[in-house]
């Protein structure tokens, strides 16, 4: 079933195309559809819409960023993801000013994340739970929650700002015109993935546009 979240349906046309590499291997774009599919599926847990409730995740740039993320937009949920490198206190604020309904995390944070979303009643998925079969999605009002990113927090406590489905749209539109991304493009992923900047205007642009995104666990001056 096509995704209503226009950056989803997009991805129909590129099936075959290589989407995002990691550490761990290369995936197609249809790879990426499928994976959120059932990630949708295991975030609804038999419901028919998550109508905007809240999710985290914490997990490094990688295939499963992008699966968690997706699958949260089509299950109908608000997206919430968190700093790998912040400390408790800073978690605890997101989570307590975002009220999550569940947090996904990878591995590596299961032992930082547990405890906090044990003592505020929040579910805790890992990745790989992310995979029930259902092709029943909700349909995606552009005007809907999308995500909550937060402020750096320079003059006082970080602050969440939403956007909708319509504002990513737009942002990706501008974006992938002004710098003429194209389906031939090929990008190393070095940013932060709880950020504008490397949420949109890298992954979002090349998923967009049918280009590939080569994602590294953590920045590393030498490698890159």
């Amino acid at each position: 079933m096509a995704s209503t979240v226009p950056l989803i349906g997009r991805a129909e046309a590129f099936t075959e195309r290589i989407a995002v590499s990691d550490d761990d291997g290369t995936y197609t774009y249809a790879d990426l559809v499928a994976a959120s599919t059932r990630g949708a599926s295991r975030l609804l847990g038999g419901r028919e819409d998550l109508e905007e409730a809240r999710v985290a995740f914490m997990i490094e740039p990688s295939f499963a960023y992008v699966v968690a993320q997706w699958s949260i937009w089509r299950a109908g949920g608000i997206a919430v993801p968190l700093c790998l490198t912040h400390p408790v206190p800073e978690l605890e604020h997101v989570l307590e000013t975002t009220t999550p309904e569940m947090v996904i995390c990878s591995t590596g944070y299961v032992d930082m994340v547990s405890p906090l979303a044990a003592s505020r009643g929040i579910v805790l998925l890992a990745v790989t739970d992310l995979d029930t079969r259902s092709d029943r999605h909700p349909e995606i009002d552009p005007r809907r929650r999308a995500m909550i990113l937060f402020t750096s927090g320079t003059t006082g406590r970080p602050k969440g700002v939403v956007s909708t489905h319509a504002n990513i749209t737009s942002q990706i539109e501008s974006l992938v015109e002004a710098w003429r991304w194209s389906a031939d493009d090929r990008i190393l992923l070095t940013l932060p993935l709880h950020h504008v900047h490397g949420i949109v205007n890298v992954v979002a642009c090349a998923l967009w546009s049918g280009a590939r995104v080569d994602t590294m666990p953590g920045f590393d001056a030498p490698e890159v």
